[in-house]
């Protein structure tokens, strides 16, 4: 049974509330004015900071602030926002941002023209390493994931396939930086992890043909 928009921004709330460095404040991490759809993809966001804590062994923490804020419009990283910390073992650390745009392959492959409009694309919560500024460059982006609250659609699978392209050619499965989620390996150069999420279960019927290029379609409900 679905939760109504109450109950799960307090579930998201719960769970956000651990990762806070500072125990004892208030646990109530999300604006009051998020659009549903925002909040989806605050629900996704939980998804996976606690698959990366639990699966991947990643400590996860919340700086930047004590609020999560969804940015309402995209747009390079944003250090006033709030954001996720990953540290695991001695490894490099991994920030976690929402809706930032990253530089495209296609922009890297025209050296020294100025971008256009066409040569940065959003995702709503994107995996880079710790210290990354600006838009980050296609070869940057350790894991990104797209989040639709609507009704999935054929041409959503056809942008995720776009941005896909954007992000890495297609090659033999390479190793990503993960031990097993959200993969261990995928068919890509840069070898980037890109999964669409959405609340529809019709977005599984497009998985088999997505994982063809490195792209994971994924039914999640809240």
């Amino acid at each position: 049974m679905a939760l109504s928009l109450p109950d799960a921004k307090d579930r998201i709330s719960t769970i956000l509330s651990a990762y806070k460095a500072v125990s004892g404040t208030s646990r109530d991490l999300l604006t009051s004015t998020m659009t549903s759809g925002k909040v989806y993809e605050a629900w996704v966001l939980t998804h996976v900071l606690e698959m990366l804590r639990t699966q991947e062994g990643y400590d996860v923490t919340l700086v930047g602030g004590d609020k999560v804020r969804l940015k309402s419009s995209p747009g390079p990283i944003n250090r006033s926002y709030a954001h996720f910390r990953l540290r695991r073992d001695n490894s490099p650390g991994l920030e976690v941002w929402t809706d930032v745009e990253f530089m495209t392959l296609s922009s890297s492959l025209r050296s020294g023209a100025v971008p256009g409009p066409g040569d940065y694309h959003e995702i709503d919560i994107l995996v880079v390493a710790e210290g990354a500024t600006s838009r980050p460059g296609h070869d940057q982006v350790l894991l990104g994931v797209e989040c639709k609250n609507t009704g999935f659609e054929k041409d959503m699978m056809r942008a995720a396939l776009g941005v896909r392209r954007e992000l890495s050619f297609l090659t033999e499965p390479a190793p990503t930086i993960f031990h097993s989620w959200p993969r261990s390996t995928v068919p890509a150069y840069p070898s980037s992890v890109y999964a669409v999420y959405s609340n529809d279960p019709g977005v599984a019927k497009y998985d088999e043909a997505g994982k063809v290029f490195g792209v994971d379609f994924i039914y999640e409900t809240m």
